[in-house]
């Protein structure tokens, strides 16, 4: 929830964030990214050994979040934390629901 404060400015063309807001929101990203790790498994799923759905959230969310923070902060903050969730979208990405998930999301967002 705390990276999609940067969506506009990330992805929609809203006004960049005023340095204050910046800041405040790195905060609290770098809070939660910290918060997910402590709960993050990645053994080989999120919550373990068992695919949940906790994997059907991260395989969204995560590139969103490393995208948004290089955007705003010119840093993946994921990456920056040491989340290797590029491994793990790999790992998921070979799921044949994850393809259909991610060949639908290309569908839907192609210029007519």
């Amino acid at each position: 929830m705390a990276a999609r404060q940067l969506y506009g400015a990330a992805f929609f063309g809203a006004a960049p964030l005023s340095e204050g807001n910046a800041a405040r929101i790195r905060r609290e990203v770098e809070q939660k990214i910290a918060g997910f790790q402590r709960l993050a498994k990645f053994a080989p799923y999120v919550a373990g050994d068992t695919f949940t759905l906790a994997d059907c959230s991260a395989f969204n969310s995560l590139p969103l979040v490393g995208m948004a923070t290089k955007a705003v902060f010119g840093e993946d903050l994921l990456l920056k934390a040491g989340v290797d969730y590029k491994a793990y979208l790999k790992f998921i990405g070979e799921r044949p629901s994850a393809q259909r998930v991610v060949a639908d999301r290309k569908a839907a967002t192609a210029k007519p």
